[in-house]
């Protein structure tokens, strides 16, 4: 068989030697034949392999091996530089992987081959406009409006590179004819609207928008935006007129209600204004969170104004009722309570708050506050309690438990919740200071006094000049009689600093008192009993029994009775008074 197919080739090489010999003549076109012949063979060869490569790179892409295929383009473009086609596809493949200058430079390559193949003029006009090169690709944009008329997108993708290039004269007239093959497209005159406001050509928009309110008499839409327009112009009667159409179509139309309430308030008519006002917030088309914020914008002018604190606390009423249920409409109007002193009402928003989103840990802080200012600790311990459960590491919670319970008697159980608390007070030296001396206090009352001074020193290493701390400190010394100097200085410098406070001053007395200097004692405890002190039945007590100490029986009688129908005095009162001398 071999043997055969060898007999067939020189057959045909023979008859193709002969074939040639007969056609060409002898000499030099014999060597340029066979010349020829060797290009063509090289030029087969070429294109063999050049064919190899590009499949072989296509297998590679295929299976998103990239950076192999780029070797393989790149090897068909060294064997045959004039084909576009390798260069195309790199490009993809770098825009792939944001390579976005190598793909510019491939995708122009291959346009510059062949100008006229529509993906190769879409690929390098899209990287032109990624690169920035916005007016380059309006040039490829323009050629393939003029090959394609009727495909939109072009149109779309020539005036955003218009745009970019802030050239927007020329973007509106590319939606000009498109609009003439379009008809007419509502969003697209919303664009050139936009555009014309570019330019500050206001009139321009405001015909645009006309186009739409022609077209449909009832689009809400076109109308607010015309109104913004015409106030943009400084046409506010115009706008007014718009408004009134608006409120013909959508009366409950919160934006415009909002509007015209500046409109109004502008024009000085307040009344109309805070009606349109009242309006919005009665729409429930306006977010509750535009309607919080108008409100904080009246928190701190509701202390000079009445009327708009009257004002804001209807506009709380209004909230609620149009938003049932929404925990920020009870939270608003909560603040505004408690800023006016109206603790109980507070209290009540503030619990509905956490009935309906229990995660707010600032409105059980509030709510806990409120608590302890009205006094109400029995619901301030149950409160505390639950607070910390839901927030552990919240130490304001505990404190609040330690108190109520303290207040409540239940001192066990308030030193636990104030030394759990103490563990979770990070760089806060007031809290510390608050849990300290609250300690400090309940372990006086249980006559643990090493431990109750020991917590007073700590709090005042934190807070050497707190006046409440050297009051307290002092004051408790005093009764016991115990460290007087030390009680002396402390209280000394607790009315340097708070030169006006009656209970400051009837300690500084009660410790002169003890260290029997009555005549000094009686001048401070006169200071307290004149700064306020004739509603406390301690001070008023203990300046009868000063008077007594220096004589004066009858001014001490005077001031037990006064003290005992002010309230309740020490354990010895009725007594001093029923026997008319001092008992301590």
């Amino acid at each position: 068989m071999k043997k055969g197919i060898l007999i067939i080739l020189c057959l045909m090489s023979v008859q193709t030697f002969a074939q040639w010999k007969s056609y060409y003549p002898e000499g030099t076109t014999r060597k340029n034949t066979k010349k020829e012949q060797k290009n063509n063979i090289e030029k087969d060869n070429n294109q063999f392999k050049f064919n190899t490569h590009f499949y072989n790179a296509l297998s590679f892409k295929s299976l998103e091996n990239f950076e192999e295929a780029l070797k393989e383009f790149e090897k068909c473009i060294n064997i045959n530089s004039e084909n576009p086609v390798p260069y195309y596809e790199s490009a993809i493949i770098y825009k792939l992987f944001a390579q976005e200058e190598s793909a510019l430079e491939f995708s122009k390559k291959a346009y510059l081959l062949n100008k006229g193949n529509t993906w190769y003029q879409l690929l390098y006009a899209e990287l032109l406009s990624t690169n920035g090169l916005n007016t380059k690709a309006a040039i490829i944009y323009k050629q393939l409006i003029k090959k394609y008329p009727g495909n939109q997108e072009y149109y779309y993708l020539l005036a955003d590179n218009y745009i970019y290039s802030r050239k927007f004269s020329e973007a509106i007239k590319i939606y000009n004819q498109l609009e003439k093959h379009k008809g007419f497209d509502k969003n697209l005159i919303i664009q050139k609207q936009k555009l014309y406001l570019e330019k500050n050509d206001v009139n321009g928009a405001i015909s645009e928008i006309q186009k739409i309110i022609d077209a449909d008499k009832t689009d809400i839409n076109a109308y607010e935006i015309l109104s913004e327009l015409y106030l943009l112009n400084n046409e506010k009667d115009k706008a007014f007129e718009v408004f009134k159409k608006i409120l013909e179509l959508d009366p409950e139309d919160a934006k415009v209600h909002l509007t015209l309430a500046d409109y109004y308030r502008n024009q000085g008519n307040n009344n109309e204004s805070y009606k349109e006002l009242k309006a919005a917030f009665s729409s429930v088309k306006l977010s509750i969170d535009v309607k919080v914020s108008i409100l904080i914008s009246y928190y701190s002018l509701t202390d000079y104004y009445e009327q708009l604190k009257e004002q804001a606390m209807e506009l709380c009423e209004i909230l609620v009722k149009t938003h049932i249920g929404n925990p920020k409409a009870h939270a608003i109007y909560g603040d505004f309570l408690y800023k006016d002193g109206r603790n109980l009402e507070a209290k009540i928003q503030y619990k509905k708050v956490i009935e309906l989103d229990q995660n707010r840990p600032q409105v059980w802080s509030q709510l806990l506050f409120i608590e302890s200012e009205l006094e109400a600790y029995n619901d301030l311990e149950t409160e505390s309690e639950k607070a910390f459960q839901l927030f552990p590491s919240n130490p304001v919670y505990y404190f609040f438990n330690g108190i109520a319970n303290s207040q409540l008697k239940n001192y066990k159980k308030a030193m636990i919740s104030l030394e759990m608390g103490l563990e979770f007070v990070i760089e806060n030296p007031p809290l510390l200071v608050q849990f300290y001396s609250t300690m400090g206090d309940i372990y006086h009352t249980i006559n643990e006094h090493h431990k109750s001074d020991s917590l007073y020193d700590l709090a005042l290493v934190y807070e050497p000049d707190n006046v409440q701390v050297l009051n307290n400190y002092s004051y408790y010394l005093s009764l016991r009689n115990e460290n007087l100097e030390k009680a002396t200085q402390m209280s000394k410098k607790s009315n340097e600093l708070s030169p006006e406070n009656a209970s400051f001053q009837d300690t500084y007395a009660w410790i002169l008192y003890q260290k029997k200097e009555y005549e000094l004692a009686k001048t401070w405890l006169i200071k307290a009993y004149e700064n306020g002190g004739k509603l406390s039945p301690v001070i008023t007590e203990h300046l009868g029994d000063v008077c007594y100490q220096l004589g004066d029986s009858n001014s001490a009688l005077i001031y037990w009775g006064k003290a005992k129908k002010l309230g309740e005095g020490s354990k010895y009162l009725e007594q001093k008074i029923a026997e008319k001398t001092l008992y301590e």
